[in-house]
């Protein structure tokens, strides 16, 4: 039904991509929170 283009190690590789940025946005996010707590305690 559909024909791949690209070869397996194509797909690997854009998995392991999503996964990095993934986490690296979760980490943020983390950071993000813990800073904004941070902050409201010194007001």
């Amino acid at each position: 039904m559909f024909e791949q283009n690209v070869a397996d190690g194509a797909n690997l590789f854009v998995i392991i991509v999503a996964v990095i940025i993934g986490f690296v946005s979760a980490l943020g996010y983390l950071d993000h929170r813990k800073t904004t707590k941070n902050q409201s305690k010194e007001d």
